[in-house]
C-alpha cells in the first residue's frame, strides 16, 4: 500500500519500519523534522490509501489535523486511521468530519513490541474502512479487537485499560512499599505474584520492573501517565461518574513529577511509595 505516517515519537518510529519491512510505502510527517526523508508539511503525508496517526494526545492531534484545516482537507477515499491515545471527544470531531474514512485504532504495546509486529489493537470505525485497514493490523498487531461502528468506543476501551495499568501500578507499589517494611525481599514477593493466581504478564513485568528499579529510560514517561489518567477521569465526567481512584493516582504522579521524576517511566510512581513510606533506592 501506498501510505501516510504522521508521528515518529518512540511507537511512531518503530511502526514506520515495521510497515516498511512488510513492503508498504510511506510518507512521513514529524512536526519535529529531523530528516530530509520527512515531509515539511502533513499535507504531503496525506496521500494514499491510508494516513496513520501517531500523535501523543490532544493537542498535537488538534494541531496537526484540526487547527490548519487538514481534517477537511483529506482526500476522497484516503483513510486516517487514527492510532494514537486520544479522547473520545476529538475522536469524535474527526469522526464527523470525516465520516466514512476515520477509523480508531490505539493500540497496547511498548516501543520494543511495535518493532516486532505484537501491538494489541483496538479498532473501530465503518466497516468497509477496517477492511481496509485489516492488512496494516496484521503487521502492526498479534491481535485486533474490533469493538464497533463509532471510532469513539475504540478510545473509551483504550482509556480504561490505561486506567487499569496506572491501578497496577499504584498498588504494587504499595504493595511491594509494604512487604519491604515488614522485612521481606522485594524479589521473594515478586516470586510470589509471578507464580501464583496474579501471575499475568502485566504484573510480572512491572513487579520486576520495580524489584530492579528500572526508571530509566522511561519507554513509557511519568507525564504521559498522567495524561492517560485525566483522560480516564475527563471520560468518566462525560458518561456521569467519578473515577475515585483515579483522582488519587493523577496527584500520586503529580506529587512524583515534582519531586523529579518526570523523566523516569511512570513505574517509578513505585519508588515515589516507597519513598513516601520512609523507604530508600540504591
Amino acid at each position: 500500500m501506498q501510505l501516510g505516517f504522521i508521528g515518529l515519537g518512540q511507537m511512531g518510529r518503530p511502526m514506520v519500519e515495521r510497515l516498511k519491512s512488510a513492503g508498504h510505502s510511506l510518507k512521513v510527517y514529524n512536526r519535529t523534522r529531523s530528516s530530509p526523508d520527512i515531509a515539511a508539511k502533513a499535507d504531503d503525508a496525506v496521500a494514499g490509501e491510508v494516513v496513520i496517526t501517531m500523535l501523543a494526545d490532544d493537542a498535537a492531534v488538534r494541531a496537526v489535523w484540526l487547527d490548519t484545516g487538514l481534517a477537511r482537507r483529506l482526500p476522497k477515499g484516503t483513510i486516517h486511521l487514527n492510532m494514537a491515545t486520544v479522547s473520545m471527544a476529538i475522536s469524535r470531531e474527526l469522526a464527523s468530519i470525516q465520516k466514512e474514512n476515520y477509523v480508531a485504532a490505539p493500540v497496547f504495546g511498548r516501543p520494543p513490541l511495535a518493532a516486532q509486529g505484537q501491538l494489541d489493537i483496538i479498532a473501530a470505525g465503518p466497516k468497509a474502512a477496517l477492511e481496509c485497514c485489516q492488512p496494516l493490523f496484521s503487521v502492526l498487531g498479534k491481535q485486533t479487537f474490533v469493538v464497533g461502528d463509532d471510532p469513539a468506543k475504540a478510545n473509551a476501551v483504550k482509556i480504561a485499560r490505561n486506567f487499569l495499568l496506572a491501578c497496577l501500578i499504584e498498588s504494587l507499589g504499595e504493595a511491594f512499599a509494604l512487604v519491604r517494611r515488614c522485612g521481606v525481599a522485594p524479589a521473594d514477593f515478586l516470586n510470589v505474584i509471578g507464580n501464583t493466581s496474579l501471575g499475568s504478564p502485566a504484573y510480572r513485568n512491572y513487579g520486576k520492573m520495580i524489584v530492579e528499579q528500572a526508571w530509566l529510560p522511561a519507554q513509557f514517561a511519568m507525564p504521559l501517565g498522567v495524561k492517560d489518567v485525566e483522560l480516564a477521569l475527563t471520560t468518566a465526567r462525560e458518561a456521569g461518574m467519578h473515577l475515585r481512584l483515579g483522582e488519587m493516582i493523577r496527584g500520586h504522579l503529580l506529587e512524583a513529577i515534582a519531586a523529579g521524576r518526570a523523566e523516569e517511566d511512570w513505574a517509578a510512581l513505585a519508588g515515589h511509595i516507597a519513598n513516601e513510606a520512609g523507604l530508600s533506592e540504591r
